[in-house]
């Protein structure tokens, strides 16, 4: 493309505004401007036509499968939520920080509503667009500015690109995004030698009909970007003014203007970079991707807009209703009797259908008024919407199993896990497209993270044991959610590479049908409790798990609190016996010490028995001795005496017997 000034019934139209009117030419030839207000007004219900003189007894009842469908279908894509992980090449990064700060800036995004809201328009329009930008009025948590990501949700009849045909959008020349914005707002932020004059209100063009308020000034602000050098530009400009000369949405503005040497007077005719022969080889200190994401809900052939769910879902829909209407007027014509009146039966009298109206027939015939014979209500155009309906349903992917509804009495949670999985197969591939955009965004917002955030304190929350005193995790503890503080530093990832991995954060992506049957045959073999069993279960398996992990809780707590009654109570009566056993512990006390003087006492008797009867052994044995001698004495004594007498010649005895009357011997006690 050759730079050239475009020129105007002598005003200057700037680049950007030629760039836009051929966008919509292209639009406008390929059937966009037209259809996509027409799916939007089908899913919102406004499905009818003005009436006409013909047509305006026709009954318009709307049975609004378009919605039903595309709810269903959206909801299937958002069942299972995703996060994006990145992983580094390298191992000094510390990539986890990097992944907790990338989940506090989409919380501070509201990147989960801005997915939903992508999705909706996908299943719309068939396409969605993120478009990430820095906010420099952004406040931080302390109410100061500091600037902050910022991402919105482009409706595809805002954004043109360079070559429609092409479905990646970094391979774009340029691509353009126009909104409506305040015209004040719009000269606050102008560059300082733009004449703010030039910038007024304007006509909207939307082809949605929408209506802005009375009184507010408006104008079309139309956003470019495009690469030079291999970095990403971006300018800005309404009809008649260039609002902003490019710059590098790089944070270095006065380096991005010495690189492409801009001077101060530069007009708007700066072209971007061929894409065919421009080299796109990420820098880790420069913009080079688009911070655009496109998404589709089905590739279009040729086209960067996609197909929605809508536009195949229209004619089926206009049948449904058709065929509706044309029941209800049938019914409506035949609810009122039709009757025969000959001439002069009535009389003046009027036939209104009241219940229990009596008429005369004044015709004298007894045949003046007669009521026609009335056709019965057909039901074969019932069945052909109930048909018609059933087919769509089918044919889309969104039958009873899939959407939920009533199953068969007496099937088991596995057997409908089964059958919900084989009816979501066809969704999976939109899954796998949503994902994949969501890989692009991972890319972009690193880009982000790296070029912005110098210096930025963010919060997580990790799981942690509760400790001791002394640091030591408590034994049995469970686990808790604790709120960390940290600060991300773009600098530590300068010369990162990254690749960017999205996972399911909830559920899997396989079927649930294998999940249950391996969780019931732990339950049964009592590896895992209830509550870990639930907990574990399939959430698009069991719609009230919430609810039933609540009742167990709350039971478990009624139980837990049981028991702590019990246990104080046991403890107050471990404490009474406590005293009871200290009472009969002194008594012990007591009866032991007796027991142990008694012992001393039998101990000291015992010794003193033992030593008197060695004493009276003892005495008994001087006795037996002293015995032994006095006899021997006495024995001795009578010889002599014997013997003296003997020689006296028989006289008699001069010495007598020694009497005795024992044995001599001491009586032992």
């Amino acid at each position: 493309m050759d730079s050239i000034e475009r020129v105007e019934t002598a005003t200057e139209v700037t680049s950007l505004w030629e760039d836009y009117q051929n966008g919509l030419s292209y639009q406008q030839s390929s059937g966009l401007a037209k259809n996509l207000p027409k799916f939007v007004k089908f899913y919102e219900g406004d499905q009818w036509a003005a009436p006409t003189k013909n047509t305006k007894n026709l009954p318009r009842p709307v049975v609004n499968i378009i919605k039903m469908i595309c709810r269903n279908k959206k909801s299937a894509i958002l069942s299972v939520p995703v996060k994006i992980i990145y992983r580094a090449e390298d191992d000094m990064a510390d990539v986890e920080k990097f992944n907790r700060f990338a989940d506090y800036i989409q919380k501070e995004l509201g990147q989960e509503a801005l997915d939903k809201k992508a999705i909706d328009d996908g299943v719309k329009k068939g396409s969605y667009f993120y478009h990430y930008y820095w906010d420099s009025e952004a406040k931080g948590k302390d109410g100061i500015k500091e600037g902050g990501l910022r991402c919105e949700i482009i409706d595809p009849l805002n954004i043109f690109f360079s070559d429609p045909t092409q479905i990646d959008e970094q391979k774009q020349e340029w691509i353009l995004i126009a909104s409506r914005e305040n015209v004040k707002s719009v000269k606050a932020k102008c560059d300082n030698d733009v004449d703010q004059e030039a910038i007024v209100s304007d006509e909207n063009d939307s082809k949605y009909g929408t209506i802005e308020q009375e009184g507010d000034k408006l104008c079309t602000v139309l956003t470019r970007y495009f690469r030079k050098n291999g970095e990403v530009y971006c300018e800005k400009a309404t009809k008649n003014v260039v609002v902003n000369k490019p710059f590098a949405i790089t944070p270095n503005l006065a380096e991005a203007g010495k690189v492409l040497g801009f001077e101060e007077d530069a007009p708007n005719n700066s072209l971007p970079d061929n894409h065919d022969t421009e080299s796109l080889v990420p820098t880790s200190v420069k913009a080079y991707l688009y911070p655009i994401v496109v998404g589709n809900y089905e590739i279009r052939e040729r086209s960067i807009y996609g197909l929605g769910e809508v536009e195949g879902l229209i004619p089926n829909q206009k049948a449904i209703n058709f065929n509706l209407a044309m029941s209800l007027l049938n019914n409506q014509e035949l609810a009122w009797g039709k009757y025969v009146v000959l001439p002069n039966a009535l009389k003046g009298q009027s036939i209104t259908n009241e219940p229990g109206q009596v008429l005369i027939d004044y015709s004298g015939s007894g045949q003046g008024i007669r009521k026609m014979s009335e056709q019965a209500i057909q039901s074969q155009p019932l069945q052909l919407i109930d048909t018609l309906t059933q087919l769509t349903r089918v044919v889309t992917g969104s039958t009873e199993v899939m959407t939920g509804e009533t199953l068969g009495a007496g099937m088991s949670g596995a057997a409908i896990a089964q059958l919900q999985s084989q009816a979501q197969q066809p969704v999976e591939e939109l899954k796998d497209a949503f994902w994949l955009v969501k890989e692009k965004q991972g890319k972009v917002l690193a880009q982000f993270f790296k070029l912005y955030y110098t210096e930025k304190e963010f919060t997580f929350v990790e799981e942690q044991v509760p400790t001791d005193e002394n640091g030591v995790p408590m034994q049995g503890a469970q686990s808790e959610e604790v709120q960390m503080t940290d600060v991300f530093s773009s600098q530590d990832y300068e010369h990162t590479e990254f690749s960017v991995v999205v996972e399911a954060t909830a559920g899997t992506k396989a079927s649930a049908a294998g999940d249950i049957n391996a969780l019931d045959v732990l339950l049964a073999k009592g590896a895992i409790s209830m509550k870990t069993y639930l907990r574990a279960y399939p959430k698009d398996a069991l719609s009230n798990r919430s609810e039933i992990l609540k009742c167990i809780e709350a039971d478990e707590q009624d139980q837990i609190k049981q028991l702590t009654q019990q246990l104080q109570q046991a403890q107050a009566q471990n404490i009474e016996l406590a005293k009871v056993v200290e009472k009969q512990k002194a008594t012990v006390d007591q009866v032991v010490a007796v027991i142990q003087e008694n012992n001393t006492l039998k101990s000291y008797i015992a010794n003193m028995y033992t030593e008197a009867s060695l004493k009276i052994r003892e005495g008994n044995r001087q006795i037996q001795m002293g015995n032994a001698k006095i006899a021997e004495t006495t024995k001795d004594a009578s010889d002599m005496a014997q013997h003296i007498y003997n020689n006296m010649g028989g006289q008699a005895n001069v010495m007598p017997q020694v009497q005795n009357g024992g044995n001599g011997q001491a009586n032992q006690g």
